[in-house]
């Protein structure tokens, strides 16, 4: 079966992974990233009210049946990731489960700080594998319900779902995805550990607004020296242990920047994205 998350299908391929936001519940500004032709959507639900069956008409909006029929291929693309609420500092795992009860192909995790919040972040996220299974451990806790939503919304069988859900890379042949955000001079204090200690975290992300203001320069000082520094210093980290490192761009020029520093997901940061997705595919192919 070809890959269902065009994320990991272009990681493996050694190409970047280009995407935008939408806020949860705009579906004009999703149909319209449905039909850009980036690789993922990045659905917005940290900030923006945690609301459920908005979340479930956003991932509908996000189906191209013309797509599926022109290519036969069941993979979602653009491929939608949820950024839910801080986990293990606020409680919150009981979200990812719901989250991923929806359907979406991975979560993003704000304010990853330190290895126990990256462990909670890995066992919420995944079922209990089989007995005897290779990965077995970080034992999972989400829980199992045979009729949940995303079963129908990846056109699988129940038991294709149960073993496809798993997390990317500690299950080469999975297909979720944790994105962990760094955005605190802690958690870049704590990378190393976290990517060393914790199987399942599958890309970071740098996260420039809110390092800049924990960093104590305000939120519209991402351009700051000692923030670009920090938000290498996290490029640096991920390469050292093999992790796909992703931050914004907000045009072509910084793209080309962004690519040729080493990160390979790359989101477009305007309202309404328009010349980067071109220059990303002509780039990178």
């Amino acid at each position: 079966m070809a890959r269902l998350n065009r994320i990991i299908e272009r990681f493996e391929h050694g190409k970047p992974a280009f995407g935008a936001w939408v806020n949860n519940g705009n579906l004009d500004d999703t149909i319209w990233v449905t039909d850009s032709g980036y690789d993922y959507c990045l659905i917005e639900n940290e900030h923006h009210g945690l609301d459920f069956s908005k979340l479930r008409t956003t991932l509908q909006a996000l189906i191209s049946r013309k797509r599926i029929l022109e290519t036969g291929s069941l993979q979602a693309h653009p491929t939608p990731i949820v950024r839910v609420t801080p986990n293990t500092r606020e409680q919150n795992q009981w979200i990812i489960k719901h989250t991923l009860d929806l359907g979406p192909y991975g979560v993003m995790m704000p304010v990853l700080e330190t290895v126990e919040d990256a462990k909670a972040a890995v066992v919420a996220s995944r079922y209990p594998q089989r007995q005897g299974v290779s990965d077995y451990e970080p034992k999972g806790e989400r829980g199992w319900h045979p009729h949940d939503f995303a079963v129908r919304y990846w056109g699988l069988s129940v038991e294709e779902y149960t073993e496809k859900a798993d997390l990317w890379p500690l299950d080469p042949d999975g297909e979720l995805l944790i994105i962990g955000i760094i955005e605190t001079v802690k958690g870049i204090r704590n990378l190393r550990d976290i990517l060393e200690q914790v199987r399942g975290i599958g890309v970071i992300m740098a996260g420039g607004g809110d390092l800049s203001v924990d960093m104590g320069l305000g939120g519209a000082a991402t351009e700051h020296k000692d923030v670009q520094e920090a938000i290498l210093e996290v490029l640096k980290v991920c390469k050292q242990n093999g992790v796909p490192c992703a931050t914004g761009a907000r045009n072509p020029t910084e793209v080309d920047k962004r690519l040729e520093e080493g990160f390979t997901m790359l989101t477009d940061m305007q309202t309404k994205p328009s010349a980067m997705i071109d220059h990303a595919r002509k780039v990178s192919g």
